[in-house]
């Protein structure tokens, strides 16, 4: 499990990463204001408390979380070993399920340096 919740004196901190896709493909989808938002989400719970604040996802995102901003979903992953969060993405509510799966899952793979699930896959 995750680390507790720090502190008064604020000395656990979790180390926030956003996967590069979020900037290039995610904010024009979503727009400059709804990424402030949720970026204004991100810095102020997941340095603290990412298991407590986001809600975790169901299978095949199991392992996932989901954090509520406003209009958007941020889905990050919590990296135990590391003492990180890996935001990986950031979409609209109303549309960030909708056949989303399998981008979201590439995103991770892309974080940990794996290839993606098709170039695994043996022919």
């Amino acid at each position: 499990m995750p680390a507790k919740a720090p502190s008064a004196s604020g000395d656990v901190r979790w180390r926030v990463r956003i996967a590069k896709r979020v900037l290039t493909d995610d904010i024009p989808q979503i727009g400059h204001d709804a990424y402030e938002r949720a970026k204004k989400a991100i810095t102020k719970k997941l340095p603290v408390a990412p298991e407590q604040y986001g809600e975790p996802l169901h299978s095949p995102l199991h392992g996932l979380y989901k954090l509520k901003s406003s209009h958007a979903r941020v889905v990050y992953h919590i990296e135990v070993k590391a003492h990180e969060v890996w935001v990986l993405l950031i979409g609209d509510r109303s549309t960030i399920w909708d056949d989303r799966e399998g981008d979201i899952l590439e995103r991770l793979a892309g974080e940990r340096g794996e290839a993606p699930a098709k170039q695994r896959r043996r022919r």
